[in-house]
């Protein structure tokens, strides 16, 4: 039954396409359908993670004539997670399961196997195995430990590769690898332990076991190279923003991310014998943060740079998946590009494009007919003319630093007509930036009739180090200064309404909102803060980050423990400054940011005498996962920005 309503699903969108002028909120509000595709070996398969009735299904599709030939819903054990084709038959995924206390699955270590009809369907690893006594086939024992899936071991159609770590809150204990039987949940003997904490494995193209990566008690980063069966470390000088991608093609050198005695994060290679580097590239204004790296993860042939919007160097020699990036580059104009998977003989690949008015689609490459066709789109309910185009912005601050960003106007605006603004402000805030790229939020104001702006702040990752900790212990004045300016920069350049102005944010976002508020009165006339923190000093004992290994010394860093300055910095202080009202979002269940910030901000805008809108949903944690709790907290959004705004 389950099969044939998503097959009914899977045709009505990927048939169906929407002609309406304009889209309602819940039309944004829903999630995206197609999650993850992926080729059997083969190629004669094409498995999919599709979203219904909210939960991630499996569905199998023959790829001669589209039909469905199978799939699983997993039901109460959970969703279906991250998969691979173990094989032409079977199919490995991962298990995502719903805590009681949040509204968004989460992965907990757990492997499932079936076979694509749905058959012999098995929990294979993890603490819910049942274990068998069965003596015709080898013991398969529960494993109170987290699995990550190394390689798929091609040629072997029975086992793949895999770490297990032991269950532990701050990942503090040693990984082992194992071969795991797809089949019989039957783990083997350990190969090897991990010669790291928090360690990473990398093989070559045949399966073998050739880098592991992890760090020491110091929190430095190590690389090791596999040596018969022993590790041995080639070097532990990296940088903070180390990040190991892939090997190259022969394996023997490391492909790794790095800002190791420079500011900006290039690409650099590693010899695994010499330990002799080699800069790939680094580029003058952003950090690298996206490398594409072959469909079996062996190694490494794009790198992309995000100034502005997004564009691509691809490596000469890197073989034939950078070939066939190179001409889907030139295919699809405008548009960031992901290999998502391939056959074995390289015929047919599925591609995954996406940019600012798509939310992302599945295209399928026939390599032998030089031919691409559309499988399937994300958001195909609305048409993309419906969606607004964003444009990269840049601006000068008041202390002649130059400021990133970018500004997206309805496209239902008028020549010579000025609209309102939001100003929409990321979360983090360090590490975390706004990219060129599809963004929900965005669609639904400017669908509302209003320009968005999103400045990346001082302190926001992308830019380099030196940029990102400019903004550290600023959260209270440089970094507002920089949103506020930037939202002055916008008004200046004659679109829009400077009487009609609002901030909004999420999680830091939300901080920034109150804060830039009270720092800028007459600029912002009202706020829409979700998921803030209000006070700063709270935010030292309260909250999941404190329980992180590196929590403690990670706020000290970035907040520092000044109770004077963080009073001042916290937007629970200034409230009587405020000249709009504020609508305060929260989820009641929020590890992060607890509900306690949203009430300590309500009562202290309470005893200020200044109007306010509580919108709290009692099953979300960090965030509106769910999708009708999402639809009500955008409406709430649309209701208030209409009251303030028009």
């Amino acid at each position: 039954m389950l099969i044939r309503s998503l097959v009914a699903l899977f045709s009505l969108l990927s048939l169906s396409f929407s002609v309406q002028a304009d889209f309602s909120v819940q039309d944004i509000a829903q999630k995206y359908t197609y999650q993850q595709a992926k080729l059997s070996p083969d190629g004669t398969k094409m498995a999919v993670a599709v979203i219904h009735n909210g939960v991630r299904n499996l569905m199998v599709f023959n790829m001669s004539d589209f039909s469905s030939i199978g799939g699983l819903g997993l039901g109460s054990r959970g969703e279906v997670g991250d998969f691979y084709w173990g094989n032409n038959e079977r199919i490995v995924l991962e298990i995502w399961r719903r805590a009681p206390w949040q509204a968004e699955p989460s992965f907990y270590g757990e492997l499932y196997a079936v076979n694509y009809d749905g058959s012999r369907g098995e929990l294979i690893y993890g603490f819910s195995v049942a274990e068998r006594s069965d003596t015709k086939i080898q013991r398969k024992k529960q494993t109170d430990g987290w699995a990550r899936i190394i390689s798929t071991l091609p040629g072997n159609d029975r086992e793949i590769l895999i770490s297990s770590e032991p269950h532990s809150r701050g990942g503090e204990r040693f990984a082992s690898v194992h071969k795991l039987d797809i089949y019989t949940g039957s783990l083997r003997a350990q190969i090897t332990k991990a010669p790291a904490q928090r360690a990473s494995f990398f093989t070559d193209k045949a399966g073998n076991l050739v880098m592991a990566t992890g760090i020491n008690a110091n929190d430095d980063e190590l690389v090791f190279r596999r040596q018969g069966d022993e590790w041995v470390e080639v070097s532990n000088e990296f940088g903070e923003g180390f990040w190991p991608v892939a090997l190259t093609d022969d394996a023997s050198s490391a492909i790794y991310l790095d800002n190791y005695r420079q500011d900006k994060i290039g690409l650099f290679s590693m010899d695994l014998k010499t330990g002799e580097r080699k800069e790939i590239y680094t580029d003058e204004v952003v950090s690298l943060q996206q490398v594409n790296v072959t469909t079996d993860k062996t190694s490494a042939y794009a790198i992309r740079v995000d100034d502005g919007r997004p564009a691509y160097l691809v490596f000469d020699s890197a073989g034939e998946e950078a070939k066939i990036f190179k001409s889907l580059l030139g295919t699809l104009p405008g548009y960031s590009v992901h290999i998502a998977s391939r056959s074995e003989d390289g015929n047919l690949w599925i591609i995954y494009a996406t940019n600012d008015i798509d939310a992302g689609t599945f295209y399928l490459y026939d390599k032998k007919k030089n031919k691409i066709s559309q499988l399937f789109a994300n958001m195909d309910h609305i048409s993309i003319d419906d969606f607004s185009e964003s444009t990269p912005i840049s601006f000068t601050a008041s202390d002649d630093k130059t400021i990133h960003g970018f500004v997206t106007y309805p496209v239902s605006m008028k020549e010579g007509e000025k609209v309102p603004l939001v100003t929409l402000v990321h979360g983090g805030p360090h590490g975390v930036r706004d990219y060129w790229a599809f963004d929900r939020e965005v669609q639904l104001l400017a669908n509302q009739g209003y320009a968005v702006l999103q400045v990346n702040y001082r302190g926001s990752g992308g830019y380099g180090a030196e940029y990102q900790e400019s903004g550290y212990k600023h959260w209270g004045d440089r970094i507002q200064q920089d949103i506020i300016e930037g939202t002055r920069f916008i008004i200046e350049q004659g679109k829009v309404d400077g009487s009609k102005v609002c901030i909004m944010g999420a999680s830091f976002g939300g901080y920034a909102s109150v804060m830039s508020a009270t720092m800028a009165p007459d600029l912002f006339k009202c706020a829409v803060a979700t998921a803030g923190v209000y006070d700063l000093n709270l935010m030292l004992t309260t909250g999941d980050i404190t329980e992180f290994l590196s929590g403690d010394a990670y706020l000290e860093k970035v907040l520092g423990t000044d109770h004077a300055q963080l009073t001042a910095f916290s937007p629970v202080t200034h409230v009587q400054k405020l000249s709009g009202p504020v609508l305060i979002a929260h989820g009641s269940r929020d590890r992060r940011v607890p509900v306690e910030h949203a009430e300590k901000l309500r009562d202290a805008l309470k005893a200020a005498g200044k109007p306010y809108q509580w919108f709290v949903e009692d099953t979300e944690t960090h965030g509106f996962y769910d999708e009708d709790n999402r639809a009500r907290y955008y409406q709430t959004v649309v209701n208030f920005l209409r009251s303030n705004l028009n």
